[in-house]
């Protein structure tokens, strides 16, 4: 599908059968690189934590070791593991698969490194600066909940609005898109899946879980990319406040 313009999604509301949002008394949000620029601040506390990795271990592959290689090794982690165990453990492994690759095992220096990242990781994120306003205005009408897979909850003190729900993977067990975690959500929200809109920037996690299930999805494309896959949000925005134009004008 091709990007839409707004303008286009606003009259998409209008025409498409059985899209009504009158119904909609309560809104979904995904937390990382929706509400708050999640990417970056964990790129910056890895090269953070890299420079720590070599003060403690200074050898040549540590200097050869970069963050990009670092990212690699915790996807190789996660992709082994799955679901079978939180984030926070996939991470501190990544950092004990590290210490392996540049010839420094260490279960001790990976939970310092590991507390060392995370430290600075919640510290600096920060929420997207569309997101605070934005937040307060679509509170006045409509109830708030957190659908996340990521492990960013102490960010939340940091938002303007207190959330109705929050709902983390790692805590109840599934992940998106798999519709449990959105049934979990509804039943701790108290609502119906016509009632909501999920509003999230994961075509797969958010947008075809949120379809899957009868949700209204809509995907923040915040960086304009165009759609190559197969999945069809309901409505897509650019920011949040697009929503705001579409719900509350």
């Amino acid at each position: 599908m091709a990007v839409m313009a707004l303008a286009k999604v606003t009259d998409m509301r209008h025409t498409e059968p059985g899209f009504d949002l009158s119904r909609i008394t309560t809104l979904s949000v995904d937390g990382d690189d929706t509400l708050w620029d999640f990417r970056s601040a964990m790129e910056h506390s890895l090269t953070l934590t890299l420079q720590q990795l070599r003060v403690i271990v200074a050898n040549d592959a540590t200097r050869r070791l970069t963050v990009q290689k670092m990212m690699e090794i915790r996807d190789c982690v996660a992709k082994e593991v799955g679901d079978a165990i939180s984030l926070d453990e996939i991470r501190y492994r990544a950092f004990s698969r590290t210490l392996e690759y540049v010839g420094a095992p260490s279960q001790e220096v990976a939970g310092e490194l590991f507390r060392f990242y995370m430290d600075r990781r919640l510290a600096g994120t920060r929420p997207y600066t569309d997101v605070p306003a934005a937040l307060e205005s679509l509170a006045t009408r409509y109830r708030i909940g957190l659908i996340s897979n990521g492990n960013s909850k102490p960010v939340l003190s940091r938002l303007p609005v207190k959330f109705d729900f929050a709902v983390f993977a790692q805590d109840c067990g599934y992940a998106k898109p798999d519709p449990r975690i959105f049934e979990f959500a509804l039943a701790a929200g108290g609502c119906k899946p016509e009632e909501v809109i999920h509003v999230g920037d994961s075509l797969n996690d958010d947008v075809s879980g949120a379809n899957n299930i009868g949700l209204t999805s809509v995907w923040l494309n915040r960086r304009g990319y165009s759609n190559q896959t197969e999945i069809t949000p309901d409505i897509e925005i650019r920011n949040l406040n697009d929503l705001v134009a579409i719900l509350l004008d």
